[in-house]
């Protein structure tokens, strides 16, 4: 309860207690006033942590094409495994002064495994074993199968062999080049280097499709290809991750142009992925976060729900839609496509209850802190320089005659007298706005606290309700949260005066 204390005859209102005026500074301004001007829609959260993991960095996690409850997940330098959608797993490998770079399912064979770190290339199928050792100095970046061949992309250019007898050869055309990414397309294989794009076709033909061109400013980001994907429908459109945004090509490579929709501009794309349930779109993990591209509509969405980190190594669909993240801070997934259905499920929750904005509106008039409040006082100070400062007297009246000396003068009968005397400087400051200023820095402190109260007591009774609608629990456990349930609702009423429960009872009575 806020004391009260002396008036202000000018604004009227009270002024809070020293007590209470300290605990209110105590609060961080910055914090509050951000919770306060940002809007409030109804959210959920999308994505949630997946598995216990030792490692809180996942570099990669990929599903399985012929098993989607397999899972493979590879932090910084170890290799998890889990066979029941990402629910428990199992630690399969530590790799010691080495770093994960990639790993990915072979796409022929059932169950078998490539793990790509920074000095080999492995192979699992329930063993480890190893494929290949960079030099010395050279560095692994990524890897790829496609059709019968094994390929490789380290900072010294790239290496080949067939997957049967892993005879590795190095063609010489790229061999001062770093190579990140390898793509293959039909018979086709595209490589993302940080000379350009190129076009591989058989063993040796090698054609440059994209020149990467470096800015002349010393503090500028070079531009770098990162990742290169083939669209799941249309054969002859090429997308480009880079350090500075995304690309497109739909002639196969051979043009390139940059996309700009929406905030996406340089963004660092870490990796590009589509699902076979979206024709329209592709998702993009960046080092900000990530996104939903819409090419069709020409809009970008950044998807954020839940997640701990905006950094995002990888992101993987299953054939139903679910989509697994792997960020600097842990491994997420969310049902994706029942986004919308979850959603409808919380509007049907919310539909025999008052928003919270009226809420939020009618506990800022009951508690005297709505901003209105604040507005009618700085009206009333711009009307108060107009009137005068008016004085009452009661005394006898004095007159003097014209031209007669000072002690020839009349004295009349007692009489009433009104003085009017203006301050014209008021009609450009006004004293008491140095009042007003700090009473309404006391009065938002004051509403926010409330409102962060009031939000939290609102949002915490409707996960709780939708808890108890669709929960089987055990007959004590349902009677603790309706217990708990009725003791929100009543902190609601107490701050709106009682208007929750009425307003309750009338949407549900229409």
């Amino acid at each position: 309860m806020v004391e009260r204390g002396t008036e202000n005859p000018c604004v009227g209102g009270s002024i809070p207690s020293l007590a209470i005026l300290i605990f209110l500074m105590r609060k961080s301004l910055l914090l509050i006033f951000l919770l306060f001007i940002l809007p409030l829609p109804y959210s959920y959260a999308l994505f949630k942590p997946v598995g216990d993991l030792e490692s809180s960095q996942i570099k990669r996690a990929v599903i399985s094409p012929f098993t989607p409850s397999l899972i493979y997940v590879a932090s910084k330098n170890s290799l998890y495994q889990s066979q029941d959608s990402g629910q428990t797993f199992s630690k399969l490998s530590v790799f010691k002064d080495e770093e994960v770079q990639h790993l990915f399912f072979d796409p022929y064979l059932a169950n078998l495994t490539y793990i790509v770190t920074s000095r080999h290339l492995y192979r699992w199928d329930g063993k480890l074993e190893e494929l290949f050792t960079a030099q010395d100095e050279e560095r692994i970046y990524t890897a790829c199968r496609h059709q019968d061949k094994l390929y490789i992309g380290t900072s010294q250019g790239f290496y080949l062999a067939l997957e049967d007898t892993l005879v590795w050869r190095k063609p010489k055309n790229l061999s001062d080049a770093s190579v990140y990414w390898i793509e293959g397309k039909a018979d086709d294989l595209y490589l993302a280097t940080d000379k350009g794009v190129y076009l591989l076709k058989g063993v040796d033909n090698l054609k440059r499709l994209f020149l990467m061109r470096q800015d002349q400013e010393e503090d500028s980001q070079a531009l770098i290809a990162q990742v290169i994907k083939a669209d799941l429908f249309d054969k002859n459109r090429l997308w480009m991750g880079t350090s500075r945004g995304l690309y497109k090509s739909l002639d196969l490579g051979k043009n390139w142009q940059k996309v700009y929709i929406g905030g996406l501009g340089n963004l660092l794309i870490n990796c590009i992925t589509q699902t076979r349930l979206q024709d329209d779109s592709l998702y993009l993990g960046t080092t900000k976060g990530f996104f939903k591209v819409n090419f069709k509509k020409n809009s970008l969405e950044q998807i954020f729900e839940g997640l701990s980190s905006s950094y995002i190594f990888w992101a993987d669909f299953t054939p139903e839609g679910k989509i697994y993240l792997s960020t600097a801070k842990g491994l997420y997934s969310a049902d994706y496509f029942t986004a919308a259905s979850q959603l409808k499920g919380l509007e049907i929750s919310t539909a025999k209850e008052p928003s919270i904005n009226e809420i939020q509106q009618i506990v800022l008039k009951y508690n005297e802190v709505h901003p209105d409040k604040i507005k009618q006082w700085s009206n009333a100070l711009k009307y108060r320089a107009l009137f005068p400062e008016i004085s009452l007297d009661y005394d006898k009246t004095v007159t003097t005659a014209l031209g007669a000396s000072y002690d020839r003068v009349q004295v009349g009968p007692q009489d009433w007298g009104i003085n009017l005397k203006w301050d014209v400087g008021d009609l450009i400051w006004n004293s008491y706005e140095d009042d007003v200023d700090t009473r309404a820095r006391l009065n938002t402190q004051l509403r926010l606290d409330i409102l962060d109260e009031i939000n939290r007591v609102y949002f915490e009774r409707l996960r709780l309700k939708r808890e108890i609608a669709e929960s089987a629990l055990p007959e004590e456990e349902l009677f603790l949260k309706k217990l708990r349930l009725e003791e929100l609702t009543a902190m609601i009423d107490g701050y709106s005066g009682g208007y929750f429960s009425k307003r309750v009872k009338e949407l549900n009575e229409q």
